[in-house]
């Protein structure tokens, strides 16, 4: 009898076993069909319009609008040239965002993820005339993995997303929720000048009073108004300079009329690019722009027209420090206005140039 009872038993269990595993795998099978494999369709090169609406009410609607190279972005009655590598990182973004997983089922999880018509940032890109995406970017999400190959540890970013007309949640992969910024100069092209420094021969340094000067290769040697350079510190400058963005845009009301220096970059298989800059030191105002790009760089902090324009002292040998030129004990004037020569020290005499695209006090677009 006790035989039969254990038997009995074992049948039990297997029959049990059985049918949990079998529920497992039509539940998990059950799982993955119960929401959508696509949460929409964009074709990277029919993306003409985004549309992004700020989650903050008194923000204006941002338009990126254009096709290839060629983006504008929008604020009003504003418009823009466009920073192309952040539109094509967005597309990109888009055409790879797939869902992984529901994190809310419902309206009543919207709060929760950050999804609800005021707590979000609302997307719509259109492909001509069809609507190809219209989403709502919420709540991100940050997860350490384990250490790897070196002992680095892996992170994950997730981000929440709701598509309109569906009330889910879905979490897709990577950092949508961050390119979707509210700022318009999040989206401006921040490019001042970009060359091949090898292909340089000749700089042009016009400024104001004497402090004009010429830097020019001659056999592969550069010089100093007919004097032999720093060739060193030649080189170094046209690094800082080969690749130079930034993303202080100035204040539209104190751009100035007039810009007293002038820098123009001269050599081989490319176009002249001149660079013009204004500085006056009593009311802490120093710009930069170029003919590469409309916009106009800098405001209180002379960082950036300081690394443009150096002063000639910076290419003389044995003044290579790497500081600006010690002013003149006269200053100058222009329209009336005290401006301080190129390489006039200050309190801001070594700041560090921000990298585009950094944080800084905010400026009116």
């Amino acid at each position: 009898m006790k035989n039969i009872k254990n038997s009995t038993l074992l049948i039990i269990f297997g029959i049990l076993a059985l049918l949990a595993v079998v529920f497992y795998f039509y539940d998990s099978k059950k799982g993955e069909r119960s929401f959508r494999s696509e949460l929409f369709t964009i074709d990277s090169s029919k993306v003409s319009r985004i549309t992004i609406n700020p989650k903050t009410r008194n923000k204006a609607v941002l338009v990126l609008s254009g096709s290839g190279k060629d983006w504008k972005i929008a604020a009003g009655n504003k418009s823009y040239p466009a920073d192309t590598n952040v539109v094509f990182q967005i597309i990109s973004s888009l055409v790879s965002a797939k869902p992984e997983r529901v994190s809310g089922t419902d309206r009543s999880s919207w709060k929760e993820y950050e999804v609800t018509d005021t707590s979000s940032v609302r997307v719509i890109v259109e492909q001509g005339n069809d609507v190809a995406a219209d989403f709502r970017v919420g709540k991100m999400s940050y997860n350490m993995g384990s250490r790897g190959y070196g002992g680095r540890q892996g992170m994950s970013v997730k981000s929440n997303i709701r598509v309109a007309g569906d009330d889910k949640v879905y979490v897709v992969n990577g950092f949508l929720s961050m390119l979707f910024g509210e700022e318009v100069s999040a989206y401006r092209n921040r490019i001042l000048c970009r060359f091949n420094r090898t292909q340089v021969s000749k700089l042009t340094f016009s400024c104001p009073g004497d402090s004009s000067f010429i830097l020019q290769k001659q056999d592969n040697k550069w010089m100093l108004m007919d004097k032999p350079a720093d060739s060193a510190s030649v080189v170094n400058y046209l690094g800082s300079l080969a690749s130079l963005f930034n993303g202080e845009f100035a204040d539209e009301k104190d751009i100035p009329v007039t810009y007293p220096f002038t820098l123009k970059i001269e050599g081989t298989n490319f176009p002249a690019i001149e660079l013009q800059g204004y500085a006056n030191a009593d009311n802490k105002h120093y710009f930069v722009k170029s003919n590469m790009n409309p916009a106009v760089f800098g405001g209180a902090s002379p960082s950036l027209f300081r690394q443009v324009f150096p002063g000639k002292g910076k290419f003389e040998p044995g003044k290579s420090s790497g500081k600006p030129e010690k002013a003149d004990s006269k200053t100058k004037k222009s329209n009336g206005k005290t401006i301080k020569p190129a390489g006039a020290p200050g309190k801001h005499e070594n700041a560090p140039v921000k990298p585009a695209g950094s944080q800084g006090p905010k400026k009116k677009s």
